[in-house]
């Protein structure tokens, strides 16, 4: 369930739009998130749905799965872009320092 609401948080703020969870999901993937998150997030969702409104437990080689897919979604989506931009800046600084040495 814990998953799933990391789901929601995530689909929030990426700007997701739809009157339910699978909606918001999908409509990432409209908004150009890759297929497998979309998918990832997806199998949060029911696990989450399973747990809550059917009573199911699934292991804990199960759960620790759902962990890892949202953790790598969590990477593509935060702290690539992250990355790139801090990577970025520093090739613009290093070219402006450089032009303005010359």
């Amino acid at each position: 369930v814990g998953y799933r609401s990391v789901v929601e948080r995530i689909a929030k703020e990426k700007g997701a739009v739809g009157n339910s969870l699978y909606s918001k999901i999908t409509s990432l993937g409209e908004q150009g998130v890759p297929g497998n998150i979309v998918d990832a997030f997806h199998e949060a969702r029911v696990v989450g749905n399973d747990s809550v409104h059917d009573g199911l437990a699934y292991s804990r080689e199960e759960i620790a799965d759902i962990a890892e897919l949202i953790g790598e979604a969590i990477f593509v989506l935060y702290v690539q872009p992250a990355e790139r931009a801090r990577m970025a800046a520093a090739r613009a600084a290093r070219r402006l320092a450089a032009n303005a040495s010359s």
